[in-house]
This record gives structure tokens, sequence and C-alpha cells, in this order.
């Protein structure tokens, strides 16, 4: 009887009790809008289209769904016109299964042999991307579109707030990738400075950091480098879509847990500065509303703020107009 107090024997025991890995939420947004993978296609890269990303996101997808058998994705698109949310889909029918092939490539990753999460998952994306493709295929030539990026990272941090209501009760961990492409810091992205500020503000509270994955362009995107720092995420700047599944299996499955403790693939320092809401320059020292945080390097016209429409202290602007003298 004295052998059965034996530590060895409560070993066992033990094996039971060891909990499972958190369950992981992962929200991606990818930019879809056709004028800038157009401009990329018109760099010379002749791998750089939205159909070589999107294999590469079916694995890295499938990989984080591989994981932990508790682990969830969702996937949104941010195009010319608004944002879509491609999966999941509130009407998607588990155990009808539809083959959609996109023209002149080959998805032969997606099979009849596949395990039923990955293939639900990849149907649906390839199946929801060929509508949004069909739906703007004449958008390229429209000198209308704006980026819809900051609204999609919006609805990403929107999804993943109710569903960490609605598994209040388990440990749960989140975090969100944004994948762009093109040009970086236009002034089509001045107008985005203060709903990204927001989303920074939410992502901080949620505890949820954001990732970036930026694929071609000269320029980088200030707003998504100083998105990345203040979330504890990652920025990456690809030259071209070469690759692109290696980045995202390395650099993009550090875990939230570990970031404070290693040395991110973060590359080049942030530019922390600003641009001017009516100019569109590079503000180190400017003036700010005390509103909304729009950023000017030149007094407004009309002493009102051009993103609020809030009207300033005519004493104050009086003594700004003095100095400037």
């Amino acid at each position: 009887m004295d052998a059965i107090s034996d530590p060895a024997f409560h070993s066992t025991k033990l094996k039971s009790q060891y909990a499972e890995e958190t369950p992981s939420l992962l929200t991606l947004v990818i930019d879809t809008a056709p004028k800038l993978w157009a401009e990329l296609d018109n760099e010379g890269d002749q791998n750089a289209n939205i159909i070589s990303v999107l294999e590469s996101i079916i694995v890295f997808l499938n990989a984080h769904l591989a994981f932990n058998s508790s682990n969830q994705v969702a996937v949104i698109a941010a195009h010319s016109q608004g944002i879509k949310y491609l999966y999941p889909k509130s009407n998607l029918n588990q155990n009808k299964v539809t083959t959609t092939s996109l023209p002149g490539k080959d998805l032969s990753i997606i099979n009849n042999d596949m395990y039923r999460q990955f293939r639900n998952v990849d149907e649906t994306l390839v199946e929801e991307l060929y509508k949004l493709f069909q739906e703007e295929k004449d958008q390229v030539e429209k000198a209308t579109q704006k980026s819809t990026l900051a609204g999609g990272i919006s609805a990403g941090l929107t999804y993943i707030n109710r569903i960490s209501r609605e598994l209040a009760r388990i440990s749960f961990k989140s975090r969100l990738l944004v994948i762009t492409c093109g040009s970086g810091g236009g002034r089509d992205e001045i107008f985005q400075y203060i709903p990204i500020m927001n989303c920074i503000f939410a992502a901080t509270k949620l505890k949820c950091p954001i990732d970036v994955v930026k694929i071609g362009g000269h320029k980088e995107s200030t707003f998504l480098q100083q998105t990345t720092d203040a979330t504890n995420g990652v920025y990456l700047h690809l030259n071209s879509t070469q690759g692109l599944v290696q980045y995202l299996s390395t650099a993009m499955f550090i875990d939230p847990s570990l970031r404070p403790i290693i040395v991110k693939p973060n590359q080049g320092s942030v530019d922390f500065r600003t641009s001017c809401y009516l100019t569109g320059k590079v503000v180190a020292i400017g003036y700010v509303c005390s509103v909304c945080l729009c950023v000017l390097s030149i007094l407004p016209p009309a002493n009102k703020c051009p993103a609020c429409d809030s009207e300033f202290d005519e004493k104050v602007i009086a003594k700004l107009k003095k100095s400037n003298k």
C-alpha cells in the first residue's frame, strides 16, 4: 500500500489535467482594390497578382486551423466600394460543397479529400472573392476609387470584439493581419488618419496586435507602421509576392504572448510624424484640432476644422496669425 503513495503513480493522473493550448482567432483583412494591384503589376512583377496571394493565404489559414481544433479564422475584403465579409458567412451551408475556379488559374489545392474544415474555409473564400472580382472588373479605370482599408480594419476589430464577448468564459487570443499592396503615403491615406487612430485605440483596449504585410510600392505606409508599433504587431514590406507563404508562416505566426520577449522581424525605424490634412505634407510641428485630433500645417480657412467642421476660437486664431508674422 505504501507504493501507491509513490509520486510515480500520481504522474498519470496529472496528464488528464493538462489544459489544451488557448484557442486563437485570426482575422485577415485583404485590400482587393483593383487599382492597387494594377499599379503593382505595372512595376514589372509578373507574379504579383491577387491569385498568387490567394494561394498563399489559403495555406496560411489552413496552418492556423491545424494548430488547434478550436482555432477560428475570419476574412474581410476591403475593395474599392466598401468592405465585404468573405468568411464566415451567416448563410454558409456546411453540407453543401461547390467547386469554383478562377479563370486562367489552377486552384488544385482544393480537392475532395481535404479536411472538411479546411475545405469549407477555402471554397467559401475562393467563391466570394470570385464574385467580388466579377463586380469590380470595370473598376480599374475609374479614378474615383478610395481606399477602404481603415474600414476593413475597423470591421475586423468589431468582429473580434463580438466573438470575444460570445466566448467570454473561455480563455481566448486574437490577432489581426492586414495585407495590402501598391503605393503608400498618398493623399488618399491622409484621410484615413483619424479612422486608423481610432482602430489603434480599439486594438490596444482589446489587446489585439495588428500585423501588416505590404507588397510592392516604393513608399512605406506611415500610418500602418505606426499601427503595428502601437499594438505590438509586425510590419513587413515585401518587394514581390515571391516567397509570401514563407513570410506568412514564419513572421506572422509569432504568438502574441511571445512578442514582448523576442525580436520581431520589423524592417527599419518607424516614422511617427503625420501628414497635414490639407496639404499632405509631413508635419513635425503643426496645429491639432482638439475635437478630432486633425493635424494641420497651416491655419485652416474660415476658422473651421476641415475634418469635423468644428469652429475655432477667433481670439486664438488671431494670436496664432500674429505669431506667424
